[in-house]
């Protein structure tokens, strides 16, 4: 491959509403007689809940490779190590390209996607503090006993943090774009693979238990920053057909 040179960068700003109960847990070093058993993760100097960049960044992978057909036998990530069945990937490969990799050998360059913290929308929180409300909900599941259709009394209930539907957070992303002896064209490619990534997760679902109706969001406001300025991404990046052979046309650098 062709020496690699930097392109000037794009970034991708926005709102995360959450259209159902969002749950990204924090784990738990203790069992409290009462407590909660399933805790949110929360930013440990404001308390308040918050989505890592890196479980948007995960569920994005994890949509693309099934997309481009790339998941692995073993259920590890595509490229996660230096195994035999990678030593011989594409370098223009977009989840590699996109997301990174393990490999020793590869010649694709820098991973592309970098994915910020998103925090709550101070906004939101004023709002919903002065309405008395409060920032996570409890919700309470119990196991269904298969031969009398109720609560099994022998396995208690348990009770998951939520942060409820209609909270809103800020959302960023930054796409790292490089000449790869193509005049960056390929990048612009994955770019807008990535962008299409967007509205296959409005589709599935954000954090945990996510077949249980938990994590379903919608991207609101989002605004692409170019070389050339800004420009509004709000359903430029939806309803496009998945194609592995062709990018879809959503962004397409200036000059």
């Amino acid at each position: 491959m062709s020496e690699i040179s930097a392109l000037p960068r794009v970034r991708v700003e926005g709102t995360i509403h959450l259209l159902s109960g969002l749950h990204i847990g924090a784990g738990k070093d203790s069992i409290e007689i009462g407590g909660i058993d399933n805790p949110v993760i929360k930013h440990p100097h404001t308390g308040q809940p918050y989505i890592p960049g890196s479980s948007v960044k995960g569920r994005l992978r994890f949509l693309l490779e099934w997309a481009f057909g790339t998941v692995r036998a073993d259920g590890k990530p595509w490229g996660a190590d230096d195994t035999a069945e990678n030593e011989q990937v594409d370098p223009s490969d977009p989840v590699l390209r996109i997301f990174g990799n393990a490999i020793k050998d590869w010649r694709g360059g820098p991973s592309r996607l970098i994915v910020r913290d998103a925090p709550l929308c101070q906004d939101w929180v004023r709002q919903t503090l002065d309405r008395g409300h409060v920032l996570t909900e409890e919700k309470t599941e119990v196991v269904i006993d298969r031969i009398h259709g109720k609560a099994h009394d022998r396995i208690g209930p348990r009770t998951t943090e939520r942060v409820p539907a209609g909270a809103v957070f800020e959302f960023a992303l930054v796409f790292r774009r490089y000449n790869t002896g193509d005049g960056g064209k390929r990048d612009t490619e994955c770019l807008n693979w990535l962008l299409q990534g967007l509205d296959l997760l409005e589709h599935d679902a954000l954090g945990g238990s996510g077949s249980r109706g938990y994590g379903r969001i919608r991207f609101e406001g989002l605004k692409l920053f170019d070389a050339a300025g800004e420009h509004s991404l709000d359903n430029v990046f939806r309803g496009h057909k998945f194609s592995r052979d062709a990018a879809p046309a959503i962004w397409t650098p200036s000059g």
